[in-house]
């Protein structure tokens, strides 16, 4: 090829490509359009789908997680009152034990001292029932609490 065939073919070559270039960059003064789904340059219409898609599993899944969450907690909650009446129980068991002990043998060392100390002996068998109570009733409350919590209704 001659020389000003290569200069003809290189000027056209460079301006096709600059033309092109200078269409594909919107000037300042010009709103950019939207690619059009589907159509030469723009997004093609199955990725946009997935992606529709895809938000709406993670979506989907997020409230999901969420509520399942929730419950987590709430269910959490309740096991550590169940948990707390439990322990509060075995102590006040053990402390009317260890008072019971003392006064019996108080009572074999005097038995003048019967009359005394047998209402408190009351007393403490009252404070096992009530622990009792307690524990029965924070063991039914956090059973419903925890059954009847679902954050969404199906």
């Amino acid at each position: 090829m001659s020389d000003s065939t290569e200069n003809s073919e290189n000027a056209s070559g460079s301006e096709d490509t600059d033309s092109a270039e200078m269409q594909a960059q919107p000037s300042s003064s010009t709103a950019v359009a939207a690619p059009a789904s589907g159509g030469a340059g723009g997004v093609n219409a199955q990725i946009l789908d997935a992606v529709k898609q895809s938000t709406a599993a993670v979506m989907g899944s997020a409230a999901n997680q969420g509520a399942a969450t929730a419950y987590q907690k709430v269910a959490q909650a309740a096991a550590f009152a169940v948990q707390d009446a439990t322990d509060y129980s075995r102590n006040i068991e053990n402390i009317t034990m260890t008072a019971q002990g003392v006064i019996v043998a108080k009572m074999l060392e005097d038995q003048s001292n019967i009359p005394v100390y047998t209402p408190v002996l009351a007393t403490l068998q009252e404070m096992v029932v009530a622990a009792s109570a307690n524990l029965a009733t924070v063991g039914a409350t956090a059973t419903t609490i925890a059954t009847e919590f679902p954050a969404t209704k199906s």
